[in-house]
């Protein structure tokens, strides 16, 4: 008896510690998982529709959004390298505040609203290549945009001998 309750307690204590190794040791070997090969699909157009809120708080963000827009049009639609266009911006519920425009070429412009509306006038660049470009609109945490396309630059006048006005 003078033994027992040592040894109990020595082979008790030694099964606990070897307890976690064993679990290891007669756990599965991992195997490796197959293999799975993507296909690229042609590209597809998915289509959203709104849902409906579904609490008074997306009720009223909702309407504070459709009180709230902002819309830019660039006019003309068709630019020449080197001429002007006019940036026009209607943001609904803003009276006063201001706009930063940025032009295709990277620069801004700031613009008072007057009533929510604007307008800038901006002249493209000579060298400005062919192709479509996009001005961008931000007013307080909203972006909007408007493309138009740049066509190419403008043609010298040539007189009756073929040099240009300048005499050249």
């Amino acid at each position: 008896m003078r033994f027992s309750k040592p040894l109990t307690v020595t082979l008790v204590s030694a099964a606990l510690l070897a307890l976690p190794f064993s679990g290891a040791a007669l756990a599965d070997t991992r195997t490796p998982a197959p293999t799975m090969t993507i296909t690229p699909q042609e590209p597809t157009m998915t289509i959203t529709t709104a849902q409906p809120p579904h609490s008074d708080r997306d009720k009223t963000q909702d309407r504070r959004n459709k009180k709230n827009s902002l819309a830019v049009s660039v006019s003309p639609g068709r630019v020449r390298a080197g001429d002007s266009y006019t940036v026009t911006i209607n943001a609904k519920g803003v009276s006063s505040g201001t706009a930063t425009v940025t032009s295709p070429e990277g620069k801004t412009y700031r613009v008072a609203l007057s009533g929510g509306q604007a307008t800038k006038t901006l002249a493209l660049p000579a060298k400005t290549k062919p192709g479509s470009k996009t001005v961008s609109v931000k007013v307080g945490n909203k972006v909007a945009t408007a493309s138009f396309t740049v066509v190419g630059g403008k043609q010298q006048q040539r007189d009756d001998h073929g040099r240009g006005h300048d005499g050249k």
